[in-house]
């Protein structure tokens, strides 16, 4: 177990971890509350009603049931309102009011030092009353090192301020006061303590239920894996299986079989592309092993434009925008040229013949920004915030029945991601949709 002496839990888990603790005090302060409320009730009708209390003298019976009511007012006060707030708040509400917390930590310790302070009035008293005061507050509260400190203080100037007036013999007052110190050091210690039992368990729960999610989600892959894998590779592997089946049952010309051929490459090439994807999809990206070169954009944009036109297989324009100044960038050009090739091919198999694509970049916002925007048929607005997302359900095929897995977008934005940057759309029905890919200044 790691001792959190004087420092705090780390950082990745503070903020849930106060949270958490928090709400745990409340809970627990309430509780204690009431139980010390009917606890002091019972001592205080006892120091009422029995013979025994009489024979204390009267100065420190006054004291006693003055603190014992002080005690039950500040009980009965804090553990009404607890009970109000939690039965009324939820639990980020209720953490608003953790201060009643450390002031129930307060008048307990200061009750129970009153105690002392009355019963001090015989010297060989040895502070038990304190010693039960901060026992209790360690261990039932956790409260940070800052706040833990807060009472240390709080407790210690008001002992030391006080303690005199009831302890008038110099050797008990200089032995009394070090016992307090003492007693102060193992209240600090047992606190601290018990802020690492917790601090431990909750960075195992919160490991375990990370852990956790990593698995329902390499699950939910593996799942949408093998449905992608089973609806999507069916088409090619049939087409296959049935060119193969005309072949073998059917005589063929050289010329058919030709095109025989051309079917099953045809095939072969799009089962690649969708195990490729897949496997893109499913490959944990790491932004640290990002291998760039320092290129011109304008350069490598217009031999990106100028190898797309030569594919174009229907009649759509692929134009070009681009600054009149260069642009220079350290990009990966192997997995930035997939995003800008992903967008171009999503653009034409959306475009009508006689569309135009445009492939354009300028300066933004310190940074550089690369647009593809269609004359298409748009994307619907339903579909547009899960765009991106990984398998996603806005995939359909292109105007020539191009198929889609519903990776590609996913993939473009881990890909753009891993360079700091990152990729918006903007589309309306029937008037064309526009990708724009913002790289940051630090990529120039």
């Amino acid at each position: 177990m790691k001792i959190y002496l004087f420092t705090a839990i780390e950082q990745a888990f503070k903020k849930d971890f106060y949270q958490q603790i928090r709400y745990q005090n409340i809970r627990v302060t309430g509780i204690t509350a009431t139980i010390v409320l009917f606890t002091t009730l019972i001592t205080h009708i006892l120091t009422l009603t029995l013979p025994a209390s009489n024979s204390l003298p009267v100065g420190q019976q006054h004291q006693l049931i003055i603190i014992q009511r002080f005690l039950l007012i500040s009980s009965a006060v804090i553990a009404l309102a607890i009970y109000l707030i939690r039965s009324k708040l939820n639990k980020f509400q209720q953490n608003r009011y953790h201060f009643l917390v450390i002031l129930f930590a307060l008048c307990f310790i200061g009750s129970c030092m009153g105690l002392t302070f009355v019963s001090q009035h015989n010297p060989k008293n040895t502070m038990t009353m304190m010693l039960i005061g901060f026992l209790v507050i360690a261990m039932v509260q956790v409260f940070s090192f800052r706040q833990l400190i807060t009472i240390c203080l709080v407790t210690g100037t008001t002992f030391s301020l006080f303690f005199h007036l009831f302890q008038v013999n110099k050797v008990a007052l200089v032995g009394n006061m070090i016992i307090f110190w003492l007693m102060m050091c193992a209240f600090l210690v047992v606190s601290r303590l018990l802020y690492s039992y917790h601090a431990n368990y909750f960075i195992k729960i919160k490991t375990i239920e990370e852990k956790n999610e990593e698995i329902a989600a390499a699950n939910k892959l593996k799942t949408e894996i093998l449905g992608i894998v089973a609806h999507d590779l069916r088409s090619p592997i049939s087409g296959i299986r049935s060119v193969l089946h005309l072949m073998q049952e059917y005589p063929f010309t050289p010329e058919q079989e030709n095109k025989y051929l051309a079917w099953i490459s045809e095939a072969c090439g799009t089962a690649d592309q969708i195990i490729e994807e897949l496997l893109t999809a499913a490959r944990q990206s790491d932004e640290n092993k990002l291998q760039t070169n320092y290129i011109s954009l304008n350069d490598w944009l217009v031999n990106v434009r100028d190898n797309w036109q030569q594919q174009v297989r229907h009649q759509q324009r692929v134009l070009l925008e681009l600054p009149q100044g260069e642009i220079k960038a350290h990009i990966h050009t192997g997995k930035l040229q997939r995003v800008v090739d992903n967008l171009l091919h999503n653009a034409l198999k959306f475009t009508p013949d006689g569309g135009d694509i445009t492939l354009g970049m300028r300066p933004h916002r310190g940074g550089v920004r690369i647009s593809v925007a269609d004359t298409g048929i748009g994307i619907p607005e339903e579909m547009l915030p899960n765009i991106f997302d990984r398998f996603t359900s806005a995939r359909r095929k292109g105007l020539h029945h191009e198929p889609s897995t519903g990776l590609g977008l996913h993939i473009c934005k881990q890909l753009v991601q891993q360079h700091g940057g990152n990729i918006y759309v903007s589309s309306q029905e029937n008037k064309g949709t526009v990708f724009n890919i913002d790289l940051p200044y630090t990529v120039l």
